[in-house]
């Protein structure tokens, strides 16, 4: 893994593809909540943020890696 991060072209794919993953989660998250029927004025920007913050957690704690390694953290 360490090896693999140290290419910054490899740890900047990864990072835009966590990216990406983000935005499907947030997108996913939502869809989900907003199938199970809880589509209301009032409650969709709450969900809506919820969602985008559990999708910045997951791909924050994805991208810490490959950034540590490239920053010499991890070695």
């Amino acid at each position: 893994m360490v090896s693999s991060f140290s290419v910054w072209y490899v740890s900047a794919w990864y990072i835009f593809s966590m990216i990406l993953l983000g935005l499907h989660i947030r997108h996913g998250a939502w869809s989900f909540v907003q199938s199970l029927g809880f589509n209301h004025p009032r409650h969709t920007p709450v969900i809506k943020t919820l969602a985008a913050a559990m999708a910045l957690l997951i791909v924050l704690g994805f991208i810490s890696i490959p950034i540590s390694v490239l920053a010499g953290l991890v070695k």
